[in-house]
């Protein structure tokens, strides 16, 4: 689980809501966001092609900039609050981390020693969260413990 991958991706399409939060309102907001996705999904018939993920576009003491997402498989257009976009292809490094978010800064931190002698970041990272199907209603309870919760890192890179 320490190791730094380099990938070659295409571009995802995804349905996304980015939106500004306070950072002490981050959790629910996240929460509220996946249930939207769900509930978009549910009543339009479309099946998500892989788990949720979780992009930081600016991060600050008091507010940030986050997308919540879910990759699907064909442009699926957005509504209201709900866009349709992309996460970017090209080349990134992926790592992996095991566990509560607590010490998710362990896996920051690999990517950060793999740039500071392989590359720059080409745009912010995002978080895959393995462990959230949205094939099914979002609820807390239907989640495993956090001591299972895998989450993969990607960072886009030059």
């Amino acid at each position: 689980m320490t190791t730094v991958e380099v990938e070659q991706r295409e571009p995802q399409p995804v349905l996304s809501i980015r939106q500004t939060v306070p950072v002490a309102e981050l959790t629910q907001a996240q929460g509220a966001s996946l249930y939207g996705l769900w509930r978009f999904l549910r009543d339009r018939g479309v099946a998500p092609t892989g788990p949720p993920f979780v992009r930081y576009h600016t991060f600050g003491d008091v507010e940030t900039e986050v997308e919540i997402g879910v990759p699907v498989g064909n442009a699926v257009a957005g509504a209201g609050r709900i866009s349709a976009s992309e996460l970017p292809g090209g080349r990134t490094v992926t790592t992996m981390h095991l566990g509560p978010h607590d010490r998710l800064g362990d896996a920051y931190n690999r990517v950060q020693e793999w740039l500071a002698t392989h590359g720059q970041p080409a745009g912010p990272a995002w978080e895959v969260y393995e462990w959230i199907d949205l094939t099914r209603e979002p609820t807390v309870s239907s989640w495993p413990a956090p001591v299972d919760w895998r989450t993969q890192l990607v960072q886009p890179v030059t």
